[in-house]
């Protein structure tokens, strides 16, 4: 018997990030058109719907001009899903002082079975108070002002999404994809959503947090003196890198070292070392032969039992389990 089809509705508003807006939606379109492919003749999985503050063309990020097709106060009684996506620069906070929007969405999501955030969008949920009280994650550089503008929240730095209730989150752009599947295999199967993951060429279930590529980036934010430094610890992972030497370079007591680093990375000096040296273990491990032993030698692991504990850690899973998953076939 043919199923209705599940409708998907995404808040779009001047200046979003175009890629949060068109991945998640095409994994729900590539999930219904797989489906099709399947059992020809079926009806569609989904139906999307975009929804903004006006009727007219909305510029993105990107430059594109993307065409609502409703009012959000018009959103279909019949929605299932509803999607927040996150903008560039000053947008999000231009639309979380949108009083009557923020009071919609805060209300919207008492009768939508479903809510969710891609990237930034999670700031428009808090200033809805739809996450107090809930785990929830953002964009890597958003992290801080979700914890600290909105104490209420369960903050999960390194998440690539969550769900606690019916609300979602994802993190950085991209992960909204990794959402859309989640949500995909939720609704109709883990069969269906590594179908689609195949079609996209992207991992069901990425392995690991938005830390494993963020920490570089993140160094070059920071004032000058330590964005030296974290390039300089970057191509030094062989050596021992205890805080005093740390400390020493920067003409700080390890003390005073400690406090700075931490208020400026927002993690320890040695977790941040532990980061950067899983990172330059992955590429290892993902295109080349080199024993784990020897990979975590060349990353300065003290042991491959020390390299193996930092990759639960941080990834959730053990060296080998990373290289049987992402290692070029």
């Amino acid at each position: 018997m043919s199923v209705a089809p599940r409708t998907i509705c995404m808040l779009v508003y001047p200046q979003a990030q175009s890629l949060d807006i068109s991945g998640p939606l095409e994994v729900f379109a590539l999930a219904s058109r797989q489906a099709q492919d399947d059992e020809p003749g079926r009806a569609p999985l989904y139906r999307m719907q975009v929804l903004a503050a006006t009727d007219k063309p909305v510029e993105l990020a990107s430059g594109m001009r993307l065409l609502p097709d409703t009012h959000y106060r018009d959103m279909p009684d019949e929605t299932d899903t509803l999607l927040v996506c996150g903008g560039m620069g000053d947008a999000v906070e231009r639309v979380r002082a949108d009083t009557n929007l923020v009071t919609w969405l805060h209300e919207a999501a008492q009768r939508v079975p479903r809510v969710a955030s891609i990237c930034s969008g999670a700031l428009l949920l808090a200033e809805a108070g739809l996450l107090d009280g809930r785990e929830a994650t953002t964009h890597w550089s958003d992290i801080r002002e979700l914890r600290d503008r909105y104490p209420a929240v369960r903050v999960l730095p390194d998440a690539i999404y969550t769900r606690d209730g019916h609300i979602w989150t994802s993190a950085g752009i991209t992960t909204g994809m990794d959402l859309a599947l989640a949500m995909v295999s939720a609704d109709h199967g883990a069969t269906l959503a590594l179908k689609v993951a195949r079609r996209m060429v992207m991992a069901n279930k990425r392995s690991g947090g938005q830390s494993q590529f963020s920490e570089q980036l993140h160094a070059l934010e920071q004032p000058e003196h330590f964005a030296s430094l974290a390039s300089w610890i970057g191509e030094n992972l062989r050596r021992r890198l205890d805080v005093g030497i740390l400390a020493d370079r920067l003409h700080m007591s390890p003390r005073q070292f400690t406090r700075r680093f931490g208020a400026h990375f927002d993690v320890t000096p040695l977790k941040y070392i532990e980061r950067l040296r899983v990172e330059a273990a992955k590429p290892l491990l993902e295109s080349t032969g080199k024993d784990i032993k020897r990979v975590a030698d060349e990353c300065g692991f003290p042991s491959d039992e020390a390299m193996r504990r930092a990759f639960v850690r941080r990834l959730g899973s053990t060296p080998a389990e990373y290289r049987a998953r992402f290692a070029a076939k």
